[in-house]
């Protein structure tokens, strides 16, 4: 069940992501809200500063998820380098442990 989003990660675009390039805009977007302390990163399969390395991605699926401080609002970042992916409201944080 999505929970109620405030002001702050009300701005975050809940969509798909259909290339290369609306991740990497994607991607910007969340490292200034983190910078800004506006989002707190929970889990990561890399670093978002080493998605790209040497021109390449960090590997084929990346998984990010970031939560608003200010409304403890949960959000996942998936992408597949070459399918695709989206932006959702997660109903809590991944604990690998737990699949």
């Amino acid at each position: 069940m999505a929970k109620e989003r405030c002001a702050v990660c009300g701005n975050i675009p809940l969509v798909q992501i259909h290339n290369p390039q609306e991740y990497m805009l994607c991607l910007d977007s969340f490292m200034r809200m983190v910078n800004a302390g506006d989002l707190t990163i929970v889990y990561q399969t890399c670093p978002l500063d080493e998605v790209i390395k040497d021109g390449k991605f960090y590997q084929q699926k990346l998984f990010h998820q970031f939560k608003c401080p200010a409304c403890g609002c949960i959000y996942g970042m998936y992408v597949d380098a070459t399918q695709g992916g989206e932006i959702k409201q997660n109903d809590k944080v991944f604990v690998p442990q737990e699949y």
